[in-house]
């Protein structure tokens, strides 16, 4: 038997709960019961992945709910679902920045409003031409060279390498936030703005991108809290780049096309197994 939060075998018996044995983990102090569910949970880990795959799939917290007491008999409250979704979003999230992508020469950068608390938010989002990996996403309250530097920052820590060419509208942002991230005296890396739908430059896969998260949006109710609409779109930045396979990548996910290379065979529970684990080794 190994341990649910670091798999190591250095553990002890520290007596039982409700007829069910407990055990203490030598190495990293943490206690559980040896059954199939995430540490410090009630409900089996399948039925949790399943109901985050669903809710990033577009299904409401409500008809979740419905589907698991239809499937598995087991009743849970739409307050649970939330809550995991948005702590396993969290989770997987800090996980995926640790890894690095293979990615092309051509990135788009663009923003597009979304409603939190009924007030007008900003998310920005860099998607790679190649691979269709969404590079980096921010949500924000305004649209400032600040935000732009902390986009292109998180985008340029993730890829292995700088693209060539970032086209983006004509937003005055981008242009200072390029030029304290990416910029160089060998401009090996340039930014073209004012692209638009039309033209052999466009922005039509981003705009796609948009279209995607729109749709995700429209059975989403609730987003009241700023923290929580950002748990949520983390998780749903780690649904469309290692979950959502893409007719355009021959079936296979950003994430793939990326050499990003994880066994995930049981989706959400397989990232949230490698994010459990990676989170007791740091």
């Amino acid at each position: 038997m190994l341990c649910k939060n670091c798999d190591s075998a250095n553990i002890v018996k520290i007596g039982k709960v409700n007829n069910k044995q407990r055990y203490r983990c030598k190495a990293c102090g943490k206690t559980f019961i040896n059954n199939d569910n995430f540490a410090n949970m009630r409900t089996q880990k399948h039925i949790i992945a399943i109901a985050m795959d669903l809710y990033f799939d577009g299904m409401s917290v409500r008809k979740i709910q419905r589907q698991i007491e239809y499937i598995f008999k087991v009743k849970v409250s739409q307050v649970a679902i939330y809550k995991w979704i948005i702590k396993y979003s969290t989770l997987v999230k800090e996980y995926v920045d640790t890894l690095q992508a293979d990615l092309g020469d051509t990135w788009h950068v663009d923003e597009t409003a979304i409603k939190v608390k009924g007030q007008q938010k900003w998310f920005w989002e860099i998607i790679d031409k190649k691979t269709r990996f969404m590079v980096a996403e921010h949500l924000s309250k305004t649209r400032t060279t600040k935000d732009s530097i902390e986009l292109f920052k998180d985008a340029r820590n993730r890829a292995i390498k700088k693209p060539k060419l970032i086209l983006s509208d004509g937003c005055f942002a981008y242009r200072k936030g390029f030029s304290k991230v990416f910029w160089d005296h060998h401009r090996s890396c340039q930014l073209i703005q004012n692209v638009g739908i039309n033209g052999r430059r466009n922005q039509n896969i981003v705009e796609r991108l948009h279209g995607s998260l729109k749709d995700m949006l429209r059975s989403r109710r609730g987003m009241n809290d700023e923290a929580k609409t950002e748990a949520m779109l983390d998780g749903w930045f780690v649904f469309y780049n290692f979950l959502r396979p893409h007719s355009s990548l021959g079936g296979k996910t950003p994430a793939e096309v990326a050499g990003i290379k994880l066994d995930l065979t049981n989706r959400w529970e397989s990232l949230i197994d490698l994010a459990i684990k990676w989170k007791a080794e740091k």
